[in-house]
């Protein structure tokens, strides 16, 4: 997986406006982090990777599906509420 990840985001014609999305990172659970992913991939990063997180965020602290603890990152969450106004 990592190396699959690693081949999208060096592709010819990825640059510094080249967006790669990660999908399907529940499929992962039980088998690896995506923190780990991140983390092997990070050096590899041109542009910006979008990782389809299907989780919560509390604080920049992430937990995929409640499986484990969360990690903090360098992410912005985009979520049904972001911006949404105070009830």
């Amino acid at each position: 997986m990592i190396a699959a990840v690693r081949s999208a985001l060096t592709a010819e014609g990825v640059d510094s406006n080249t967006v790669v999305a990660l999908l399907g990172a529940a499929s992962l659970v039980g088998f690896l982090h995506v923190s780990d992913i991140v983390k092997e991939a990070a050096a590899d990063i041109r542009g910006r990777l979008l990782v389809f997180f299907p989780g919560e965020c509390e604080n920049n602290n992430y937990r995929l599906l409640d499986a484990r603890d969360g990690w903090d990152y360098l992410a912005v969450p985009i979520t049904a509420h972001y911006g949404a106004p105070p009830a």
